[in-house]
Formats: C-alpha cells, structure tokens, sequence
C-alpha cells in the first residue's frame, strides 16, 4: 500500500474541502504540501474521501489510491536543563535553549536547536533521518 504523508494542518484543510465539495483545491493542497502528480493526488484524495465517509462515490479510490495519513503534531514536551522537569512548546524550547547557554554551553545549545528544528520539520509532515558520523568526523 502506497502512502501520502501530509502535515495535520494540510490534512484538516483537505477534509475541510472535502466536506464543503471543493475537490480540485483538496487535490491542489495535497500536491502542494507533498509534490505529487497530480494523477497520484486525485487517487488520494478520492480514497480519503470514501473512506472518511464524506463521499463514498469513490469505491475503486480505495484499491488504486494512496493512504493519506498525516504525523503527529509535537505541542509541548518535558524537558530538564538541569533544574528539575518543565514542559515547553518547540517556541519555547528554542528560547530556553538560547537563555541557559552560558549553562549548558555552546554545543550543547545548537543540539538542541537542532532537534527542535527535527521535530519541527517531523510534524510539518516532511521525512526525517538520521545521520551517522565517520570515524574522521565526516556525516556518512
């Protein structure tokens, strides 16, 4: 089974769509946040609507298209700079990170803010991986 993986916000917009019969701007917000076919984003759009029950016309959707799923959306995690648990947003976080610099230093501080740019880009909706570092320091 192919799958489409859009962020919770396009995913709400589609079904919005959907509901209010506007299926070419369903089909166009899905080819913008994933960049698709169109041929591809059609399929899909179509089995997300018989399946969510907006518009069961669409029975052969089911076999030809794409699942359309969405990632969860990080709101607010727990984190300890050293000073006992506080929950923060990814805004937050960022900010925290920033002020306890001197703290946790420099390093320490850009992995966070490179984390907090990970998941970020995790609940847009977009691919995440991980890199692994070679014995001379270069990313593999």
């Amino acid at each position: 089974m192919s799958v489409i993986r859009i962020s919770a916000t396009t995913y709400q917009e589609v079904l919005e769509c959907l509901k209010d019969q506007k299926k070419i701007q369903a089909i166009k917000k899905v080819r913008t946040d994933v960049k698709c076919g169109l041929r591809e984003a059609k399929e899909a759009v179509e089995r997300l609507a018989h399946e969510s029950g907006i518009n069961p016309a669409y029975p052969g959707a089911a076999k030809t298209g794409s699942k359309i799923v969405c990632g969860p959306i990080i709101r607010k995690m727990v984190l300890n700079f050293g000073h006992g648990d506080i929950e923060l947003d990814i805004e937050g976080m960022q900010l925290k990170a920033l002020m306890e610099m001197q703290v946790i230093g420099l390093d320490a501080c850009r992995d966070i803010l490179d984390l907090v740019d990970t998941l970020q880009a995790f609940s847009d909706g977009k691919r995440i991986g991980v890199l692994e570092e070679s014995e001379d320091g270069e990313e593999v």
